[in-house]
């Protein structure tokens, strides 16, 4: 099978059954793959049992003084994070807004799934809590 015909799949998180044959549901094609890379920017390392290396290191920026340079470095790591760990996206672009006002960073992950050609978007957020 060419890498243009490859649809991905993953376990959805939400543990919903199907109801047709009541398995645990399944995501597909970007859907799985921006599932995948929101659990890694929310997984720190050390995290996951024998799996010390899966992770992002962005919590621990989250408690650094809020200014642009603690937006640019939190983008490199979740950049580096991606690239390391979900080799079925192609990063386009990050984004990282720092909101003062509720002490919390928006962060928007453009990226092209490596079968297809359309670009795709996750967004999460990320406070010290």
């Amino acid at each position: 099978m060419s890498i243009a015909q490859r649809t991905y799949r993953d376990m959805a998180f939400s543990m919903f059954a199907n109801p047709m044959n009541g398995d645990i549901g399944k995501k597909e094609g970007a859907d799985a793959v921006k599932g995948a890379i929101l659990s890694i920017l929310k997984t720190d390392f050390n995290e996951r049992v024998f799996q010390p290396e899966l992770g992002c290191g962005v919590r621990g920026l989250l408690f650094e003084p809020m200014n642009p340079v603690t937006a640019e470095l939190i983008k490199q790591e979740v950049e580096s994070a991606v690239l390391r760990h979900e080799s079925r996206a192609i990063i386009v672009g990050v984004s990282v807004k720092p909101i003062y006002d509720e002490n919390r960073y928006d962060i928007s992950v453009l990226f092209r799934i490596a079968s297809t050609s359309q670009v795709e978007k996750v967004e999460t957020t990320m406070e010290a809590v």
